[in-house]
C-alpha cells in the first residue's frame, strides 16, 4: 500500500519501538510506546485525556498486552494493565482483534472488560474499556489509510474519485486541536499527485471531542507548503467511535469529499 509510506512514518515518529529476542532466535517480540487519546463517556458527558501506553506484542504466540492510562469523567487518573490477550486475525487483512478475559480486574475497578483492534500494517490501535460506570474509548493517533477522496469542479460538475490519499489526525494533549496530514495530495483533476505529504498545523484546526468521536473544523488552514494547498471550509467527522471518517474541504477551486474507515473492511 504505497499511499501509507509517508503518513505511516509520521505515525511511527510518534511512537518508540524496541524489540527483544532470545539468544540467536529471530526477533519475535516487540515493545511499542504509544501516545494514546481517550474519551471517558457517561451519557453525554465526555472527558478527553492524552496519555501513554506500553504495548508488548508477541508474534510467535500472537499475544498482546499493555499498560495504559486515562482519566475518568471526574478527571481522576487511572492506569490499567491487561493480561496477555490472544490476537485473532480478522479475515485476510492485517487487522487483529483482542479481548480481555471476562471478569479481569485490570485497574481499580472490579469487572472491567476490554476489547479492541490493532492494524499491524498501519500501527493503529483502538480499544474500548467498560468499567461498569462508564465507557472509555482509546485510540492511537488516527490514521485513515482506507479512504476514498472525491474531487468536484463546481463550475462544470466534472468529478472523479481516487483511493491514493490517506488522512492522519495527531491530536494535541488537551483535545482542543490537531495536526492533519494528507498523503498523495491531488490539487487538480488530472489524476497526478502534487505532493507526497501535505501537513496542516494545529494553529487553525479546531478539535471537538464528542460521545461518538471527534469533529475537526477550520475556516482556512495553511499548509507546510507556504502559498500552496491552502484549505477552506474544512469539516471532518470522525464518527462511530472514530472507526468511520467523513469530511469535506475546498482547495484550488475544487470541492473535496472524503469517506473512509480506520480499519480495512472485508
Amino acid at each position: 500500500m504505497k499511499k501509507l509510506s509517508f503518513l505511516l512514518l509520521s505515525l511511527l515518529a510518534l511512537t518508540v519501538f524496541t524489540a527483544c529476542n532470545k539468544s540467536d532466535e529471530p526477533e519475535n517480540k516487540q515493545i511499542v510506546n504509544m501516545v494514546i487519546n481517550s474519551r471517558a463517556i457517561d451519557g453525554e458527558q465526555v472527558v478527553f485525556s492524552q496519555g501513554s501506553a506500553k504495548v508488548e506484542l508477541n508474534y510467535t504466540d500472537m499475544l498482546i498486552k499493555f499498560t495504559a492510562d486515562y482519566k475518568d469523567v471526574d478527571g481522576v487518573s487511572h492506569t490499567i494493565t491487561t493480561p496477555d490477550m490472544k490476537m485473532n486475525r480478522v479475515a485476510t487483512s492485517s487487522l487483529y482483534e483482542f479481548v480481555s478475559n471476562s471478569g479481569s480486574q485490570m485497574g481499580s475497578n472490579v469487572g472491567e472488560s476490554l476489547a479492541g483492534y490493532i492494524d499491524l500494517t498501519t500501527g493503529v490501535m483502538w480499544y474500548t474499556l467498560n468499567t461498569g460506570s462508564m465507557q472509555v474509548i482509546t485510540t492511537t493517533h488516527l490514521l485513515y489509510a482506507y479512504a476514498t477522496t472525491t474531487m468536484t469542479n463546481p463550475d462544470n460538475g466534472n468529478h472523479g474519485s481516487h483511493e491514493q490519499s490517506a488522512y492522519l489526525f495527531a491530536l494535541d494533549s488537551k483535545g482542543e486541536t490537531c495536526i492533519m496530514s494528507i498523503s498523495n495530495f491531488m490539487s487538480n483533476m488530472n489524476g497526478a499527485v502534487d505532493a507526497t505529504e501535505v501537513q496542516y498545523k494545529d494553529l487553525d484546526l479546531t478539535l471537538t471531542p464528542t460521545a461518538t468521536g471527534y469533529i475537526v473544523t477550520a475556516d482556512e488552514v495553511e499548509s507546510n507548503y507556504k502559498g500552496y494547498y491552502t484549505l477552506t471550509d474544512v469539516h471532518f467527522v470522525l464518527n462511530n467511535q472514530c472507526k468511520v471518517l467523513n469530511g469535506s474541504f475546498k482547495c484550488n477551486g475544487l470541492e473535496y469529499t472524503v469517506s473512509g474507515t480506520l480499519f480495512p473492511v472485508n
